[in-house]
């Protein structure tokens, strides 16, 4: 059974389930939780303080999600492509929308190596 990720504050609560998170984006001193159905919550915690509440609250469930670069941390499980060229990624869910960020080309190298490293584990499995 899955663990929701808890956010909480004096003032506000956010529990989502993992597999329901499709991507956290910082927004200055907040981030951004967007869900696979589209829908958005702003929290009032910075970026690293919530890749911290994922890494003490999910256990295992929290190497689903990569930080990429300063500003976004994705689910791995729904990376639908990433363009070098353009400097981006787009994540999509099953019968969601798809979801675009931008992100540094260098950060883009080191995620795409790491799906492509995967992708090698699991063919010689």
């Amino acid at each position: 059974m899955q663990i929701p990720l808890i956010i909480s504050n004096t003032t506000d609560l956010l529990r989502i389930m993992p597999d329901d998170i499709l991507c956290v984006e910082a927004e200055g001193n907040y981030s951004k939780v967007y869900s696979i159905d589209g829908d958005a919550v702003l929290v009032s915690f910075q970026l690293g303080q919530v890749e911290n509440k994922m890494a003490t609250q999910l256990g295992s469930n929290a190497t689903d999600f990569i930080r990429v670069g300063r500003g976004v941390i994705i689910n791995r499980n729904y990376i639908f492509s990433i363009s070098l060229g353009r400097a981006q990624i787009a994540l999509k869910a099953p019968r969601g929308k798809k979801h675009t960020i931008e992100a540094s080309r260098e950060s883009l190298k080191v995620l795409k190596q790491l799906v492509d490293q995967s992708l090698e584990e699991r063919s010689e499995q």
